[in-house]
């Protein structure tokens, strides 16, 4: 081949096999399709979302304390579906003993766990330095014992000082308190009161102090009733604000009441009901049903028989021949005895009423009558002055503690610490005071408890946060 030749076709080469190529390619079926073809690559598995996080919710010894051993103790805490115990340390019926922690705690916390229950936090008696009797020996033994987590009770403030040095003071305690349990490996956790006087009820007071201090050591037992209290949702704006310093939740919910001071006159209206007898005030305020008070000596009032309009005394509510005053009947006893002919318009002895005598209202004129037809004073004095709300708790989920929102908060803030049951409304046979005795059987009382577990369990899984209790 000479060069011309080999140029050519190398030439026509280049121009052809392009083309050639492209042909090939279009007539290829694609990738999954036709015969023999290379099946396509499988999608890429969908990401499992995580597994639920679970706390472990704990009954509150304190509730049970009316059971003497461990393992009653456990049984009921296993009959009520919570997973651990709460153990309170104090003087009887406490079930630890502060003066022998050492011997006593290890002992029933073996028992606990022994079935199946989780031991790791306990509350103490009010302790407010580490100077104090048995603080190094309650912490050092609740260390021993596997437990992480301890409550000594909180401090208050004296409002009649500034508030400021109060808290400076307050701070130099903690810092006792931080230095032991590093040394030991737990952490204090301080509750969240309620009250002006409370030492972190507004958990801003004392968060930065704790903010000066590692938070494996310190952080608030965040109680959900008490802090639900602050008006329109403020509880969260101060959760989110405490984040990693909220160490334990205490579960507990409250109800708004109002008490106007009216006895017997609270409550849904019932329409009318007949007055058979007239109301006589008491000496505490109150108005019973009475008999109605002598008149003077010829009648007194407007239907005595000398006086009043058609008597033929004096004055408008004589009493006897020349009545005296509207109100004849209705003088205090403290007031000295009128005499049998008094004229104008003032009292003629007598008491408010028939059962007058020592009547907060005795010597008011605006609620004197002739026997008592008043009842106790409207609002009874709380009128302008927070008109008598209080909150007690009740039981879980009928109060103002929006239970699943708070458990979204929680794992919003990546909340891991311990929580136990707080049931102190009235009505569980003692239970609710720590009592070491009921007056309700125990199946019921143990019922009202795992109601409140339940409710709240069932409130976690409607949040849908990615926590479970």
């Amino acid at each position: 081949m000479n060069r011309r030749t080999f140029l050519q076709s190398s030439l026509n080469a280049a121009l052809i096999g392009p083309l050639v190529a492209s042909d090939v390619l279009a007539q290829t079926p694609p990738a999954g399709r036709g015969r023999g073809a290379a099946p396509a690559p499988a999608p890429a598995p969908a990401q499992a979302s995580p597994a639920p996080r679970a706390l472990i919710l704990d009954a509150n010894s304190r509730s049970l304390q009316w059971l003497r051993s461990a393992d009653e103790v456990a049984k009921a805490t296993t009959e009520i579906v919570c997973g651990g115990v709460c153990l309170n340390v104090g003087p009887y019926p406490a079930h630890i003993d502060a003066a022998k922690v050492a011997q006593e705690l290890p002992a029933f916390v073996k028992v606990l766990r022994a079935h199946g229950l989780r031991v790791t936090q306990i509350k103490g008696p009010a302790i407010h330095d580490v100077t104090e009797p048995n603080a190094d020996a309650i912490i050092g033994a609740a260390a021993q014992a596997g437990i992480t987590h301890y409550s000594l009770g909180g401090y208050k403030y004296d409002l009649k000082k500034p508030l400021a040095p109060q808290l400076d003071a307050i701070k130099l305690r903690l810092a006792k308190f931080v230095l032991l349990n590093q040394r030991h490996k737990i952490k204090l956790i301080y509750d969240t009161p309620t009250g002006a006087d409370a030492v972190g009820a507004t958990v801003l007071d004392l968060l930065p102090i704790m903010k000066a201090f590692d938070p494996r050591y310190i952080g608030f037992h965040w109680d959900t009733g008490n802090m639900a209290l602050h008006g329109d949702g403020m509880w969260e704006t101060l959760m989110r604000h405490a984040g990693p310093y909220v160490a334990a939740v205490g579960w507990r919910d409250r109800g708004w009441v109002q008490d106007l001071g009216l006895l017997g006159e609270g409550g849904p209206y019932t329409g009318p009901v007949p007055r058979v007898e007239p109301l006589v005030t008491q000496p505490d305020g109150s108005a019973i049903p009475g008999t109605p008070g002598a008149a003077g000596a010829a009648g007194g009032g407007r239907a005595g028989g000398g006086g009043g309009r058609a008597g033929g005394g004096g004055g408008r509510g004589g009493a006897g021949a020349a009545g005296g005053g509207r109100a004849a009947a209705a003088a205090s006893p403290d007031d000295a005895p009128a005499p049998a002919a008094r004229g104008g318009r003032g009292p003629a002895g007598g008491p408010a009423n028939s059962a007058g005598a020592g009547s907060i209202d005795a010597n008011n004129p605006l609620y004197r009558s002739l026997d008592g037809e008043m009842p106790k004073r409207p609002i009874g004095g709380k009128n302008a002055k927070g008109g008598g709300w209080s909150a007690p708790s009740v039981a879980m989920g009928t109060g103002v503690v929006h239970i699943p929102h708070v458990a979204t908060v929680l794992a919003e803030i990546k909340f891991n610490g311990p929580s136990e049951l707080q049931s102190e409304y009235p009505g569980i046979g003692g239970a609710e005071t720590g009592a070491d005795k009921i007056t309700l059987p125990r199946q019921f009382v143990l019922g009202l408890l795992k109601r409140d577990v339940i409710t709240i369990r069932k409130s976690f899984e409607m949040a849908s946060s990615g926590l479970t209790i």
